[in-house]
């Protein structure tokens, strides 16, 4: 699945719940958040992008970094919509910078289902909510991320009500390790301190 993938990296935002802090920087198993996410991506994309202003501290090789060309900080969806934009590829997989275990091969396999399947959007399910912060979407949705933010739309779960095609994958993620962990962000001080325990 390496080939025609783009892999989006969404490092916008302010971490209010981490003061203090440029958060996709901080230490998790001896490498910064983002350059964790980036390793991972790197995996099966052979375009990275870093989508926002975030993580700046870290060294990212094979990176190319994108604005956010939305003013007043709108949020992971201008962050989705920079990176789309900036996409070589149809397939682009979009993951939160601060997700210290993603799994590559979940990733995979969802850019696979957006390939295969003709669809707009591949979304992990878990205990009843969708993570679109960590999702396959073929490039084509740009039109309507950029439709959904002009109308006021700031919400990701917003923006794929509004999309057609979409399969939510619910049933099969344990099938790529635990959900709980690979799904994970860091969010708060506890959450990194779980986050090292784990690494």
């Amino acid at each position: 699945m390496k080939r025609g993938i783009s892999g989006v990296i969404l490092a916008g935002g302010s971490s209010r719940r981490l003061p203090g802090a440029d958060k996709l920087s901080l230490d998790v198993g001896g490498a910064k958040l983002i350059e964790r996410v980036r390793r991972t991506l790197t995996e099966f994309c052979p375009e990275i992008i870093v989508a926002g202003d975030g993580g700046v501290d870290a060294s990212l090789p094979g990176a190319r970094r994108v604005p956010d060309s939305r003013l007043g900080g709108e949020g992971p969806l201008a962050g989705l919509e920079a990176g789309l934009r900036a996409s070589s590829n149809d397939i682009v997989f979009a993951a939160a910078g601060d997700m210290p275990f993603l799994s590559p091969e979940l990733a995979a396999h969802l850019c696979e289902l957006v390939e295969k399947g003709n669809l707009s959007a591949a979304v992990p399910v878990y205990e009843g909510r969708a993570h679109p912060l960590c999702a396959a979407y073929h490039r084509e949705v740009a039109e309507g991320v950029s439709a959904a933010l002009d109308g006021g739309t700031r919400s990701m779960a917003g923006f794929l009500a509004t999309l057609g095609r979409v399969e939510h994958v619910e049933e099969k993620l344990p099938l790529f390790g635990d959900p709980g962990r690979f799904l994970m962000n860091v969010n708060s001080p506890e959450d990194l301190e779980r986050a090292r325990s784990l690494a």
